[in-house]
């Protein structure tokens, strides 16, 4: 149930509503919940409703992978590891690559004269499964975004694309 506003308690929230921060952090908030139920619903549409406990884990593996991909980059295990930053183990990363070669999501090889390196790459039916989603996924962010760029331009009384940005975002 959503408490309205007025009968919720006082916020520490950055910003007045209606603040450029706030507005910001709003539509960061409703970036991440967009992917994250996208998410659960590829999830669940690969794995049924009875998913792995590492599927969340999976589902970040193949993206990285997948993206390096379509950078035209190499990935290997792991940078991966090191992307992870602690959160997840090389050996629970390993058996995750094992399970999404296994269905037929991810290739590897070893180059070489490399025999510690365990380079990966998408499979087809990865990239299928990514880019069959993306225009979709694509609007809505854009969506969210071109919004809050309209409501942070009335916020200040500029024009949407008069926005002043830095390296880090609106200004």
């Amino acid at each position: 149930m959503v408490v309205p506003e007025e009968r919720s308690a006082p916020s520490d929230s950055p910003g007045q509503r209606g603040s450029p921060d706030h507005l910001c952090a709003e539509a960061v908030a409703a970036v991440h919940l967009t992917a994250l139920r996208r998410q659960f619903e590829l999830i669940r549409e690969f794995y049924g409703d009875a998913p792995p406990h590492r599927s969340r884990e999976a589902f970040w593996v193949a993206l990285e992978v997948a993206a390096a991909h379509l950078r035209g980059e190499q990935i290997a295990l792991r940078d991966l590891a090191g992307r992870a930053q602690g959160l997840l183990s090389a050996p629970t990363l390993s058996r995750v690559v094992a399970e999404l070669e296994e269905r037929g999501l991810l290739t590897s090889e070893t180059p070489p004269g490399q025999a510690r390196l365990k380079v990966l790459h998408p499979t087809r039916r990865a990239l299928e499964i990514l880019t069959a989603r993306a225009r979709d996924a694509f609007g809505e962010f854009a969506g969210i975004v071109g919004a809050a760029e309209h409501r942070m331009a009335d916020a200040i009384g500029i024009a949407p694309g008069d926005i002043p940005t830095s390296e880090h975002g609106p200004v």
